[in-house]
């Protein structure tokens, strides 16, 4: 009994040894998220339809987004994180919707050969200022949902990417390289995407930002490059007012195409977006807000001229309105957006947000037309593409459930041809927990 007594210590000892020794070195967390949404579409093509057909003029669908995250600190320095993603539309059985999709795959390298300089390598979210140049790995346009008609839901945004950031506070310098996609292995046909960004902070609430970032597409004969040059001020401008300006140009090669008889035309785009944000001094407690915004992004006006005057949306993520955002690519454009914000509850706010929408640059009918996923829209000689509101009304049920209802509208106007020229709605009710 004795001998007995002497071995279960001794191995408790030994296993109490290990899970000590495990406990030092490695620390785990695991979390995540589902979100289930409602969706239901209205109109989306901007025409009537034929008598008796539905297509595109009314859709509805129950959509899922499912996240499971782990993080892993190796040692002070060294941490991994894992995180797991399936987006389905409910019922639309495919191989796809079924799949278990790798969201997020990357290490953290920290103080890594020398104390300012952190790397972090694999699949990671890139985000740079507010998202007008590097933010969505697919923008509104892709994802791994089973129709395209979707896309714009997608919580999906990381990059295949490797990212050196150097802390020289109050200086940040992040220089990244991504690989967008592959194509074939054993050929040149890559597409690529490099560049640096540089944040200084002139006070606790003030800072401006440089960066350079170059895009380039192999996957054809004749390699298309954006190279994009920018600066971006933000910051407290008086008390209860902040505001960001922010100004980028393109320049570089377009390889083919909508360009008569010019092949690698001279591109020569540009953007520029300023934002005002203002707390009001009255009812403080509920907590209001109002927002304006102007974004312009260029637009080609002459196709024979040599020159590529259209911004490239490069990866951005920004959603000015829905359903706009859902239609139409972010380019050739000039927008107003209002929006507005209030708590009447603690655990309710009430949001608005309006925007007015004007084309670039005109689009000859007899040139082209106005493209998106539900389209192509035929166009006019007009610019004004319409006006656009948002109305949503978020609940915290628990800290964990978060209930959301969106009603979505959008008024095409003059841009668009008669017979593309009627109201699109949607309306989006979802649930999220986080675990």
């Amino acid at each position: 009994m004795g001998k007995r007594l002497i071995l279960i210590l001794v191995l408790a000892f030994v296993a109490g040894l290990t899970c000590a020794a495990l406990a030092e070195t490695q620390n785990v967390k695991v979390g995540g998220d589902l979100t289930i949404q409602g969706v239901a579409r209205n109109n989306f093509d901007l025409a009537n339809g034929d008598p008796g057909d539905k297509v595109n003029d009314n859709a509805s669908f129950l959509l899922s987004h499912v996240r499971v995250r782990v993080d892993a600190d190796l040692t002070d320095n060294v941490s991994a994180t894992v995180r797991l993603l399936n987006e389905r539309v409910w019922d639309a059985e495919s191989t796809d919707t079924n799949e278990i999709d790798l969201d997020l795959a990357y290490v953290t390298l920290k103080e890594f050969l020398y104390s300012p300089l952190t790397l972090t390598l694999g699949r990671q979210e890139l985000r740079f200022g507010n998202g007008l140049i590097i933010g969505d790995v697919d923008t509104n346009r892709d994802s791994v949902l089973s129709t395209d008609y979707v896309n714009d839901l997608s919580l999906r945004k990381a990059f295949d990417a490797i990212r050196a950031t150097l802390n020289y506070d109050p200086a940040i310098i992040d220089l990244i390289y991504a690989k967008i996609n592959e194509n074939t292995d054993v050929r040149n046909d890559d597409v690529d995407l490099y560049g640096v960004n540089v944040r200084y902070a002139l006070s606790d609430k003030n800072s401006v930002e440089g960066y350079f970032f170059a895009k380039k597409d192999s996957s054809e004969d004749k390699t298309d490059k954006v190279y994009v040059i920018g600066g971006l001020l933000s910051g407290s401008i008086i008390e209860r007012l902040t505001g960001s300006l922010e100004y980028a140009y393109q320049f570089g090669k377009k390889r083919d195409s909508d360009i008569s008889g010019y092949i690698n035309a001279k591109r020569r785009a540009w953007a520029l977006q300023a934002m005002l944000n203002y707390s009001l001094p009255i009812a403080e407690k509920m907590l209001p807000k109002l927002g304006l915004a102007y974004t312009y992004l260029s637009g080609d006006k002459d196709l024979d001229g040599g020159k590529y005057k259209a911004w490239d949306p490069m990866f951005e993520d920004q959603t000015p309105n829905n359903i706009t955002n859902a239609l139409f690519a972010n380019t050739n454009v000039s927008v107003i957006r209002v929006c507005g914000s209030i708590k009447p509850l603690d655990s309710l706010t009430l949001s608005a947000v309006y925007g007015y929408y004007r084309l670039a640059q005109k689009i000859d009918s007899a040139a082209g037309a106005i493209d998106g996923p539900y389209g192509p829209y035929t166009a006019t000689n007009k610019k004004s593409l319409g006006n656009a509101l948002d109305l949503t009304a978020t609940y915290d049920y628990t800290e964990d459930v978060q209930l959301g209802l969106t009603l979505g509208w959008f008024d095409p106007s003059k841009a668009f041809d008669k017979s593309c020229r009627h109201d699109a709605t949607q309306v989006v009710g979802s649930m999220k927990v986080t675990f």
